[in-house]
């Protein structure tokens, strides 16, 4: 076999020892060729899928993850009715839950006055909330509180920016109503976010089929943070009625309370037509729960004012009336005045 000119033959060598020392000079070219290939097609495919995806056709609109219901919970009935009427609230609109445990003392507890509360350990509050939460079916992030109910829903409000705040009320009608503190307007005044509250034993249908609207005929304007519960009757498309209580030598006709709940912007994208039923009672906390009786309401919606939280005697207000007294849950919206 005849050599080529650049290759020289040692004299004791063979034929196939010279070719395989060529081909390991060679080797290093090899590699160089192989890489700079790689190179150039991975550079061919990364401007193939650049054009893919950017002729690729955009969603008209991508949903955002609704903001979470921040739910509380001491392990009493009331609160484990609460937490499975929030999931059952938050699934339709995909919002998750954040669980917050706190001590039993810190809620509406008829046990706080005769001293029978026992605390539990860590390891059995953990397990106490893994119990609870498993069946939900909705996204839930659990934590615990040491500090007062106050504090502990301010902080998780700050840090979470839940569009709802839920809590169970127990059956507080054979305790005077002195005794039972308002700790959901103590909850609203502290946070200024909606709040829900469940009475335990409550059989309303969830999501809410009905909802009233407990309005006077004072203008209302709404805080910011009621945009969510704006977005969630929009969704749920409920039978929506206006009522308002009026003294029973006046007219009970509710034409000024409809233009004010249409005015503050709540029922914007409500495609059914709003209701409306006059009550006529000298009380106005059991007006409205005759209203909400009649009705067929399974959520009733309070306007929460500033007049509300002033002084320490909030039992005093209709709304802190409505909440001690109703039997159906109730939605409480801050107003700015």
């Amino acid at each position: 076999m005849p050599l080529s000119s650049g290759a020289r033959m040692h004299p004791n060598s063979s034929p196939f020892q010279h070719r395989k020392a060529a081909s390991a000079a060679r080797s290093p070219r090899k590699r160089r060729r192989f890489f700079l290939g790689l190179r150039a097609a991975s550079s061919h495919l990364s401007r193939i899928l650049g054009f893919l995806l950017h002729s690729a056709p955009t969603p008209k609109r991508i949903r955002a993850m609704a903001a979470p219901f921040l739910v509380l919970t001491d392990f009493t009935p009331a609160a484990d009715q609460a937490l499975r009427y929030a999931a059952a609230l938050a699934a339709p609109i995909q919002a998750p839950l954040v669980v917050l445990h706190i001590r039993r003392e810190t809620l509406l507890d008829p046990d706080a006055f005769n001293g029978s509360i026992r605390h539990l350990s860590e390891g059995e509050v953990a397990a106490s909330l893994q119990e609870r939460i498993q069946p939900l079916g909705v996204p839930v992030v659990v934590e615990s509180a040491v500090e007062g109910v106050e504090a502990a829903v301010a902080d998780a409000v700050r840090r979470h920016a839940p569009s709802l705040v839920v809590l169970g009320k127990p059956d507080t009608e054979t305790t005077p109503d002195e005794l039972v503190s308002s700790t959901s307007l103590k909850l609203l005044r502290a946070t200024r976010t909606p709040l829900l509250v469940v009475p335990v034993g409550s059989q309303a249908a969830v999501p809410p089929r009905n909802v009233t609207i407990a309005a006077d005929n004072s203008s209302i304007s709404l805080k910011t943070q009621s945009t969510g519960m704006r977005e969630l009757l929009q969704h749920l498309q409920p039978r929506l009625t206006v009522t308002h209580v009026a003294e029973p030598e006046n007219d009970d006709t509710c034409a000024g309370a409809v233009q004010a709940v249409a005015a503050s912007g709540l029922l914007a994208g409500i495609e059914a037509r709003i209701h409306s039923h006059g009550v006529r009672n000298r009380r106005v906390p059991e007006g409205i729960l005759q209203a909400a009786h009649e009705t067929h309401a399974d959520l009733l919606v309070l306007v929460a004012r500033r007049r509300s939280f002033l002084g320490q005697l909030f039992n005093r207000s209709v709304t802190s009336q409505v909440i001690l007294h109703g039997h159906l849950p109730m939605l409480l919206l801050p107003a700015l005045d």
